[in-house]
């Protein structure tokens, strides 16, 4: 038995740093996907276009409901900035 319990503790030590650095990178793609919705809107408006790049969440959501609502904002100001680069 006293040979299972340093097993024991290092299996938890490196279940934990995994969780940890998957929490890292939730917040890094969060912090990424919000960065991208600030460029387009900022390219847009020095094209003269009203951005609305405000993102709205109805409750309490996780890191990964918020990335995945920049994510989809920034998809809508590419597509945006797309239709103005074509039309052009």
């Amino acid at each position: 038995m006293k040979f299972k319990t340093p097993a024991l503790i290092a299996a938890l030590a490196v279940a934990a740093t995994s969780s940890f650095a998957a929490s890292d990178n939730i917040h890094d793609d969060l912090m990424a996907a919000k960065a991208d919705v600030k460029a387009l809107s900022a390219q847009l408006e020095t094209m003269g276009v009203d951005v609305d790049s405000t993102v709205d969440f109805n409750g309490p959501v996780t890191f990964t409901q918020q990335e995945a609502a920049y994510s989809e904002k920034a998809a809508e100001l590419q597509s945006q900035l797309e239709t103005i680069r074509t039309a052009n």
